[in-house]
């Protein structure tokens, strides 16, 4: 996805915010991640963002992250939002 579609995918998840955090406390950060998904991913592919609050984690490794799950799993992991990727 190009940068205008993750933006669009960051605004609508979290209006941009990559500390927000969802009512229920579940879903973390820009991308609102769960920390279940979260730790699988930096499992694959980031070991040292397993047990990091997706919240706390910089904009940069959350970005990373994201393109990681959207490589694997596609734009589903975002069942509303994920229609601003390809």
């Amino acid at each position: 996805p190009s940068d205008i579609q993750w933006e669009a995918l960051r605004f609508c998840e979290a209006t941009g915010n990559y500390t927000a955090v969802n009512p229920t406390g579940k879903y973390r950060g820009a991308y609102q991640f769960s920390r279940q998904t979260w730790d699988w991913i930096a499992g694959l592919n980031f070991e040292h963002l397993v047990g990091v609050d997706p919240a706390a984690a910089t904009p940069a490794d959350q970005d990373r992250m994201a393109q990681a799950l959207y490589d694997l799993r596609g734009r589903g992991q975002w069942p509303v939002c994920g229609r601003y990727l390809p």
